[in-house]
């Protein structure tokens, strides 16, 4: 079968491959809320660290305990200053009904996160979350106020912002 396109055909399809290109990327770029370079401020606004987080490759199922098989996502989390010498995995809270397994129960933010009003990660000693801007989040009975929506705990050295930069 031989097909001859016209320029104008051709043109069109070569645009329409390009435009599905960009929605994809766009969308997949709009999927990861966490990728990005953030700065890490106390609760007085001093600046402790800066750091990075990229998505990087589902945790292996076959490599996981059973109880995070319910969400393989992952990401990398590296200070900035330290050269990606040391790299962090975080995963997402884990949010499994089905399964007893809530770990925004034990900050008391299960309803905040079936409203989707807060999500989190966690690194272990350290959890960071993402939240509404310019809000109050109750921590052990203790109010805490979040500029920019974006804030963690880390063990032994408490509550801290995240500001988000390019």
């Amino acid at each position: 079968m031989n097909i001859k396109l016209k320029k104008n055909q051709l043109k069109k399809i070569l645009l329409a491959i390009f435009l599905i290109g960009i929605v994809k990327l766009t969308y997949s770029q709009s999927t990861d809320i966490w990728s990005g370079n953030y700065i890490i401020k106390s609760t007085a606004s001093t600046i402790l660290d800066t750091i990075q987080i990229k998505k990087t490759a589902d945790a292996d199922k076959n490599e996981v305990a059973g109880k995070y098989l319910s969400n393989l996502s992952r990401w990398v989390i590296t200070a900035k200053e330290d050269d990606s010498k040391t790299k962090m995995i975080a995963r997402e809270f884990l949010y499994d009904i089905e399964n007893n397994r809530d770990e925004y129960k034990q900050f008391g933010w299960a309803d905040l996160y079936k409203k989707e009003q807060i999500t989190c990660l966690s690194v272990g000693h350290f959890i960071i979350c993402k939240t509404t801007p310019n809000n109050m989040i109750l921590i052990d009975n203790q109010s805490f106020f979040t500029k920019t929506g974006l804030f963690g705990i880390r063990l032994h050295y408490g509550l801290f912002e995240l500001e988000k930069y390019e």
